[in-house]
């Protein structure tokens, strides 16, 4: 049981450092803006799945680690990250019964909205400037939203993720 538990535990760490990892990941210059947003992605997903584990406290240590490895001030994308857990969170019921087309609709509008957030908090913060590629970058993340949702729910059948 223990050791089961222990698979179950590291594969859902796993795919959390991988989101990560993209997150980081350089892109070109001008196309930074495009990149999806990995770990909303991923972590929507597992908000979806496992709502009673996976929940705003993992959001906000995910966001405090996102901030540490970019440099970015302390707890910009932690707060963001709590806000579109707590969202799926409270309609998690709603969103589970939507289809994957219709839930990559509302992903764009969140992954938009939760970049303008950011921009609205580091605008408060100091000077930053928004980038229409911003638009784009929601809507790779998306139409990214179907085939990562049904990989990462095969890999928790797979690994009986159900912690």
């Amino acid at each position: 049981m223990n050791g089961r538990f222990f698979i179950q535990f590291l594969g859902l760490c796993t795919t959390f450092i991988i989101a990560l990892v993209l997150e980081i990941a350089p892109w070109p210059a001008g196309l930074q803006a495009l990149k999806p947003a990995w770990l909303a992605l991923i972590l929507a997903t597992w908000i979806l799945a496992l709502p009673t584990q996976i929940n705003v406290g993992t959001a906000f240590i995910l966001g405090m680690l996102w901030d540490v490895a970019i440099g970015s001030i302390l707890g910009v994308h932690a707060l963001v990250l709590s806000l579109f857990a707590y969202t799926l969170a409270r309609y998690n019921q709603i969103f589970a019964n939507l289809s994957l087309w219709t839930q990559s609709l509302l992903m764009i509008v969140m992954v938009f909205i939760l970049r303008i957030v950011i921009f609205i908090v580091e605008l408060c913060i100091h000077t930053a400037t928004f980038n229409g590629q911003e638009i784009l970058g929601a809507i790779i993340s998306g139409a990214l939203w179907p085939w990562l949702f049904l990989l990462l729910r095969r890999i928790q059948r797979q690994l009986g993720i159900n912690i």
